[in-house]
């Protein structure tokens, strides 16, 4: 646990301050009350020696299958829920092309700033509306359960996107409309006032936006919007203030 003194076996794995990495893979040398000396992953030949009480913090050794490093999709299901152990797996999702991670009911999105093949096709889209919830994590995954929260409890929904500039929170707003438009249109057909609706978006874009250090279209307003639902998709309202993205779901 960190910032407290504990005695470690030998052997144990641990995640250790990294100046470079942030958090480094290690393991257990030896450990006293006075100091505790750990081995890298990169260089088990080599040692650091750190104080009782340094930050270090427990962490499990990977586990492969068949299909090559087994990553969680929801991070609740971790072993040790800490910084180093969160942030190692988004890595390890990262770097498989898997951008979407659940953590409990809230869905973590990393912009990949590049297209990924299929992860938005029609056919995927499809196949996230349904009346049963799926543990997959994908942004069609939560705007389904608004959708689900609309249709079985006649309750309106609110799907809130926030992070930093650059983030995509623009893009996934764009993706949330698009699941609502198709879910919510009668026989898969999206009618005039829905394509209206997703038509907006690149004029509202036009207005306000900015070029930043992180980001090439940056929204320099954040929008409200509005769906209203009464059997299927009827319209849409929006309201600009401070940046961010929130959809509303109305349900007639």
């Amino acid at each position: 646990v960190a910032g407290m003194t504990t005695h470690y076996a030998q052997g144990t794995l641990i995640w250790v301050k990294h100046e470079e990495e942030v958090w480094m893979q290690a393991e257990i040398v030896t450990s006293n009350d006075k100091e505790i000396i750990v081995k890298t992953v990169e260089d088990p030949n080599g040692r650091i020696v750190l104080g009782p009480n340094e930050p270090i913090f427990l962490r499990t050794s990977d586990v492969f299958t068949s299909e090559g490093l087994s990553v969680l999709d929801d991070l609740t299901q971790l072993t040790h829920l800490h910084e180093p152990a969160v942030l190692s797996s988004l890595q390890n999702r990262f770097d498989i092309d898997k951008i979407y991670t659940f953590t409990g009911p809230i869905l973590i999105a990393l912009n990949p700033f590049k297209l990924i093949p299929g992860l938005y096709d029609e056919e995927v889209l499809k196949s996230f509306i349904s009346t049963k919830p799926t543990p997959k994590p994908h942004v069609f995954n939560t705007a389904n359960s608004s959708y689900r929260g609309i249709c079985d409890r006649r309750k309106s929904q609110t799907v809130l996107i926030s992070g930093e500039s650059g983030a995509g929170k623009t893009e996934t707003t764009k993706h949330v409309m698009k699941f609502l438009a198709l879910a919510g249109s009668a026989d898969g057909q999206v009618t005039n006032v829905e394509k209206q609706v997703l038509e907006s978006n690149p004029l509202l874009e036009a207005f306000g936006n900015a070029r930043t250090l992180r980001n090439d279209n940056s929204s320099r307003f954040g929008k409200f919007i509005e769906l209203q639902f009464r059997g299927a998709d009827a319209g849409a309202t929006l309201q600009t203030g401070m940046t961010g993205e929130s959809l509303r779901l109305c349900g007639a």
